[in-house]
């Protein structure tokens, strides 16, 4: 019969192989990047004939582009083209990859002309009760804790690398519940990548190299992440 004892042991083991995964060069990650909106959710206006949806895809593509020759890293979209993706099919496609990383892409708006820059968001989680012994529990506690480190940590890589982008207008990081990114088992941030109703920004955002930009940082930000321990 398994004690009590030897299922905290289990557990540890476990813990221990979740915080210190095996390399990339072992395993390969797969990223899942959701450029958002797409068709006749167009998402906020930049221009007349440019859309939010039109430069989140252009961003994703352009990372997946910058990564397809890394044999360690599989990006996968979950949309290729300007179409519209149900908010349930863009979380099945992440569970279905058995994604190791999550990323939305989204273009800010509101709190003002003023308001400029760029935000991170995250999806963080209640503090585990001290009280808990059953080990299915003690596990679940875990890979949340585990998850959300990583998305944190993640968060914490972008914002470095997207500052660069637009220096001194970072937002900070901000834990919010944000639909994408609820009920996935993989560590996960929501970009929102300046304000479409800032006109600096507005003007940055359509700017093909701007893009680009922005997509560079991303595909650093993701090699850098799994370079130094992301999880497998």
């Amino acid at each position: 019969m398994i004690t009590e004892s030897k299922k905290l042991i289990h557990a540890a083991v476990l813990f221990m192989l979740l915080v210190f995964p095996l390399s990339a060069a072992a395993s390969g990650h797969v990223v899942v990047i959701d450029p958002g909106h797409g068709a006749a959710n167009k998402g906020v206006t930049l221009s007349r004939n440019v859309h939010e949806k039109d430069v989140t895809l252009a961003v994703a593509r352009l990372v997946k582009k910058s990564l397809s020759g890394v044999n360690n890293i599989r990006i996968r979209l979950t949309r290729l083209d300007d179409r519209d993706v149900s908010m349930a099919n863009r979380k099945k496609i992440v569970e279905r990859s058995n994604a190791d990383l999550f990323i939305s892409l989204h273009v800010n708006a509101g709190f003002g002309q003023n308001a400029e820059g760029y935000e991170i968001y995250y999806l963080g989680s209640t503090v585990p009760s001290a009280k808990k012994s059953n080990s299915g529990e003690i596990l679940k506690d875990m890979e949340q804790t585990r998850r959300l480190n990583n998305s944190v940590r993640f968060a914490q890589i972008v914002q470095k690398n997207v500052g660069r982008v637009f220096p001194r207008k970072g937002r900070g990081l901000r834990n919010a519940p944000v639909l994408v990114l609820q009920s996935l088992t993989a560590p996960a941030v929501l970009l929102e990548a300046g304000f479409a109703t800032n006109l600096k920004d507005r003007k940055k955002l359509k700017d093909e190299k701007i893009q680009k930009d922005i997509a560079d940082a991303l595909t650093k930000s993701i090699k850098e992440y799994f370079s130094t321990g992301g999880a497998s």
